[in-house]
């Protein structure tokens, strides 16, 4: 009773505050499940519902969904570009934050010149002819090069690796431990936090890349999951008219709209919660020190 009445309006305020957010995410995403688990007389029917009536579920959206071939082919393109960018990524920054964390030659310079790129861009022409010369059109590493090297990320890294005791590298050194050993052995199993931090921005990042896959990839096999998503969503009437004819008595456009978008969150939705613990460590600890 004595915690209750040292309550504030504020501790009330702040919460209610929060559920209204909660609500205002969550509310469209249950949308989007609910019309995608219907048949067509159904949301015809009632447009608004808060779920899907028990007796007119149906999977037929999602059946119909994956019966696309460039939804099947979007999935691995888009599976390749993730895991590959995730590597890639990782490797670039986590290998050139700790090597500009030591004196080398020149560091001040490419500081210099990393931060000027952080606030102007080359523009997108210049970047559309370096790709073209380089032979990325219709090439999924295209997806995936542009991004190789990040600022931000390179930031956060240094921050943390900066909050870590620096009698760990000592203690390296004397028993003859090499750059690269170090970094190895004693940084990286220390910077797990961040590192899962990194790793799951630069997956979402892969995940929802659409927009160098609608210039570089002009062949439909090879273009990305969000893209092949973003062209469904703005002609599904071509998509309905693929349909077999029993299939558009239960399947309809937007409930094939909804399931394609139900598809295509999922799969970061199911691996947010299993690095969330890192995250929140990553982002915390990392803000420590600049």
């Amino acid at each position: 009773m004595r915690k209750l009445k040292k309550l504030t309006i504020g501790d009330y305020i702040i919460p209610a505050i929060l559920v209204l957010f909660a609500l205002a995410i969550l509310i469209p995403i249950w949308y989007v499940v609910s019309v995608s688990l219907v048949p067509m007389h159904v949301y015809f029917g009632t447009r608004v519902f808060l779920y899907p009536p028990l007796d007119g579920i149906t999977l037929e959206n999602y059946r119909q969904v994956f019966s696309f071939d460039p939804i099947r082919t979007g999935f691995i393109n888009t599976i390749f570009v993730t895991i590959t960018s995730t590597v890639f990524v990782m490797f670039i920054n986590v290998t050139f934050a700790y090597a500009m964390l030591k004196p080398i030659p020149g560091r001040r310079f490419i500081w210099v010149i990393l931060m000027f790129t952080m606030f102007f861009s080359g523009g997108l022409l210049p970047f559309f002819l370096m790709m073209v010369n380089l032979g990325l059109v219709n090439n999924r590493l295209a997806l995936v090069l542009p991004h190789g090297l990040s600022i931000f990320t390179v930031i956060l890294m240094q921050s943390y690796i900066r909050t870590l005791s620096p009698e760990y590298e000592e203690s390296a050194r004397l028993d003859g431990a090499g750059d690269m050993r170090l970094l190895w052995s004693i940084v990286l199993p220390l910077c797990k936090p961040m590192l899962a931090t990194l790793a799951l921005f630069a997956a979402v990042s892969g995940w929802n890349r659409w927009f160098e896959g609608m210039l570089f990839m002009q062949r439909v096999d090879l273009q990305p999951l969000q893209l092949v998503l973003r062209n469904m969503l703005d002609d599904t009437q071509a998509a309905m008219a693929n349909l077999p004819v029993l299939a558009r008595r239960t399947a309809f456009g937007m409930g094939l709209q909804m399931a394609a978008v139900v598809v295509t969150m999922l799969p970061i939705i199911c691996v947010f919660p299993f690095l969330q613990k890192y995250f929140v460590k990553g982002i915390t600890l990392g803000g420590v020190k600049g």
